[in-house]
Formats: C-alpha cells, structure tokens, sequence
C-alpha cells in the first residue's frame, strides 16, 4: 500500500506543480496582456493626436488657399484698375512742352 501512496503523492506532487507553473503563466500572461493594453492605449492617443494635428493643417491650408485666391483676385481688380486709368491717362490730350 505503501508504494501505491507514495505513486499517488508522487502523482499529486506533479499535479500541483503544473497547477503552479499554470498559475505563474497566467498570472505572466496578464501581466503582458496589461502592458500591451497600456502601450495600445498609448498608440491609439498618439494615432488619435496626429489624426487631429492632420485635420487642422489639412482647415490651415484650406484657409490659406482661399485667402490666396482672394489676393490674386485682389490683385487681377487692382491691375485692372490701373490698366484702365493708364489707357483713361493715355486718352488725355496733354499739352506738349
């Protein structure tokens, strides 16, 4: 009887180490698993940051594109006001002197 009590203690004992070495696993496992939550939420605030620095230059550029046409369109009105003062300037009989 002896030998079958020793057998299963022996049994038992191996048993609970794999329970241990089952238990230390997970418990490794969700150590990882928390860390590469933390990292991931660290990713996705970076992603989500770069995402609304992106939009604001893409309203920046927008803003200035129109404010560029509105100068050239400023400076079309302008050039063609002084084209047409020029001709009014050069219709002027002047006298010679």
């Amino acid at each position: 009887m002896n030998a079958i009590r020793e057998d299963e203690d022996d049994v038992l004992a191996r048993l609970e180490a794999r329970i241990e070495a089952a238990v230390r696993l997970v418990s490794s496992l969700t150590r990882e698993k928390a860390e590469f939550d933390s990292r991931l939420r660290a990713l996705e605030a970076e992603r989500d940051e770069a995402a609304a620095e992106a939009h604001a230059a893409r309203e920046e550029a927008e803003r200035l594109r129109e404010e560029n046409e509105q100068l050239r369109a400023r400076q079309k009105e302008a050039f063609a006001r002084l084209k047409a003062l020029l001709e009014q300037v050069e219709q002027m009989e002047l006298p010679e002197s």
